[in-house]
């Protein structure tokens, strides 16, 4: 952080948690117009052979929609709006689209850990998932303890969250 940039106040869990519900139903609202925009023209099924495009269509599409916000001039999403909350890089600026990327990259992979977490207990595998939700939670136990607040997301990406107004 450079020495004449401004103290900012970290954001905690909860509100990025909001933030993120938030921003989830309005991805998910979206997620099945485009979809569906797409599958009931071609009557796309599973034997369809574009079935498998639309496993990287959904994913693209969230990271167009999350990353175009995220790098914009404000860095807000609508969810973040509504929490508080602006992402930046660690100077302060305005995120890229590499920072977004990876970021949403990082993050999804955390959700996917999370998802399989939840999967495996609900097969009644809970041995296989507690390592899981150990690993998960060692991660949101870290968060908690850093001093600005930061997840392995932000780490990686260079980028954080901060409050504003």
């Amino acid at each position: 952080m450079s020495a004449d940039a401004p103290l900012v106040t970290p954001v905690g869990l909860p509100r990025r948690f909001g933030a993120m519900l938030y921003d989830g139903l309005l991805l998910i609202a979206l997620l099945m117009v485009a979809e569906f925009l797409i599958v009931a023209p071609f009557a796309i099924t599973e034997e369809h052979p574009l079935f498998m495009t639309i496993h990287l269509y959904v994913p693209l599409l969230a990271f167009a929609f999350l990353g175009w916000f995220w790098t914009r001039p404000a860095g807000q999403t609508l969810g973040m709006q509504a929490w508080h909350v602006r992402l930046v890089d660690m100077d302060g600026g305005r995120a890229d689209w590499r920072q977004a990327a990876i970021r949403f990259a990082v993050a999804l992979a955390q959700w996917i850990v999370v998802l399989a977490a939840i999967a495996l207990y609900v097969k009644g595998w809970w041995l296989a998932a507690l390592p899981l939700a150990g690993l998960v939670m060692i991660g949101l136990m870290l968060a908690r303890r850093d001093p600005q607040r930061l997840m392995l997301h932000d780490r990686l990406s260079g980028t954080r969250l901060v409050r504003v107004k």
